[in-house]
């Protein structure tokens, strides 16, 4: 009984935690309720009876995947702006689009959703978990990562900076000039220092 309420206490949280990765305007925030989230779902990994994808959900999504976006965010250097204002018919077709994908989730989940768990031992250990990802979903595995590959150079390209003026052309112009003092010769220093 007391997994019970401790699963969906969790489950509560990962829900939360990602609504305010949506609906958050601090990237930063958003990115760290991310990281909640994924604790949380590493928990229930663990009440499911499941530790090694708990420890996958902290070490690669919490950990390296996090660390990733937030160098992202903080290479881009993203302020505050004033959002322009958006017209009326955008307003509208993002609401009516955002109440269908809402309905076609529903129906779908209503009519295929799984409502019976499979017969047999749930297993979730490294073995079976690689010998599924590298025989059956090589493929998806694969493009996960050439999707993030795209995303890294999508955010150097968008990180480059604009508009320089003409008397910053060169690279030597917005290099500060360093030049250090004529030195001392050494007799001198070593009067001083007697």
């Amino acid at each position: 009984m007391i997994s019970f309420i401790i699963f969906f206490f969790f489950a509560a949280v990962a829900v939360i935690f990602a609504a305010m990765v949506v609906l958050h305007r601090n990237p930063v925030v958003g990115a760290l309720s991310l990281v909640a989230s994924f604790f949380a779902l590493a928990v229930m990994y663990v009440l499911l009876e499941a530790p090694f994808l708990a420890a996958l959900q902290v070490i690669v999504y919490a950990g390296a995947i996090m660390v990733l976006f937030l160098f992202v965010i903080m290479l881009l250097n993203l302020q505050h702006q004033a959002e322009p204002h958006t017209r009326p018919v955008q307003q509208f077709l993002g609401y009516t689009s955002s109440a269908a994908f809402g309905l076609a989730l529903i129906y779908y989940l209503a009519k295929f959703g799984v409502t019976k768990l499979p017969e047999g031992v749930f297993v979730a250990d490294a073995r079976t978990v690689g010998i599924r990802m590298f025989e059956a979903y090589i493929f998806p595995f694969e493009m996960v990562s050439i999707l993030l590959l795209a995303a890294i150079v999508g955010a150097l390209i968008l990180s480059g900076r604009t508009g320089i003026s003409s008397t910053q052309g060169s690279p030597s112009a917005s290099v500060p000039s360093t030049k250090m003092p004529p030195a001392t010769p050494a007799s001198t220093h070593s009067e001083e220092v007697r």
